[in-house]
């Protein structure tokens, strides 16, 4: 079972904290998530839409706690980091030249 805790930082963000109990991953969480593959082959497999979109509709319900994660989550979301890659040039002396480049987007182009 996993259990939320929410906060605020000193600077008075919001922010959560998770717990989960590792040790039942191997024994009921593996038994879950075995019957719900399960579940899902067999709608797939035999085509029952019906149940299946009933099954869909159940676990893809978001309740208020969960809206209240995506909301921290979205808040608190860093801005993309630039994977800038330098090179190593030869010149036609052999000499070999460390090519570095700013980190912006005219960098990486």
């Amino acid at each position: 079972m996993i259990t939320f805790e929410f906060s605020k930082t000193a600077e008075g963000k919001d922010t959560f904290t998770f717990r989960l109990d590792r040790n039942r991953l191997r024994t009921s969480g593996f038994k879950a998530l075995s019957e719900f593959l399960h579940k899902l082959h067999v709608y797939k497999s035999i085509g029952d839409f019906e149940s299946a979109e009933k099954f869909f509709n159940h676990y893809s319900e978001v309740d208020s706690e969960m809206l209240k994660v995506r909301e921290i989550v979205i808040a608190n979301k860093k801005p993309r980091r630039l994977e800038l890659q330098p090179n190593l040039q030869m010149s036609y002396s052999l000499e070999i030249e460390y090519k570095d480049y700013p980190d912006s987007f005219a960098g990486v182009i």
